[in-house]
């Protein structure tokens, strides 16, 4: 069974490239592209994906990690965080969430396949 993603990504040109790669996996299917909290919120808890794929600065009053915990507390969907922020700071924080994996900034396209294909 195809697990199903929705995408927290404000770079309208990352999130496409995100789509496609989703899309021509044929191992997920993808729910939606959002650009920030709000809509994520409202996808996440209508649609109950099996994966997020959340970007860590998006658009609106909440960043990623914040989004995340507001999700997790109505649906356990594990997070798959992207960002070009490694440091230890951030990743502490994505940490004490559900976190399910920490793709840094430029995605590695092969990497990437393999992480949403073991889903």
């Amino acid at each position: 069974m195809n697990k199903r993603l929705l995408i927290v990504e404000d770079d309208l040109l990352l999130s496409f490239l995100l789509e496609t790669y989703i899309i021509n996996s044929g191992c997920c299917s993808l729910i939606a592209a959002v650009t920030n909290g709000k809509e994520a919120l409202e996808i996440a808890n209508k649609e109950k994906p099996d994966y997020i794929l959340m970007d860590i600065k998006i658009d609106g009053d909440q960043d990623g990690i914040e989004t995340a915990i507001n999700i997790n507390k109505i649906n356990d969907i594990p997070i798959i965080y992207t960002s070009a922020n490694s440091d230890s700071q951030t990743y502490e924080r994505a940490k004490k969430t559900n976190m399910f994996a920490f793709i840094t900034k430029p995605i590695d396209k092969i990497a990437f396949y393999k992480l949403i294909c073991s889903l």
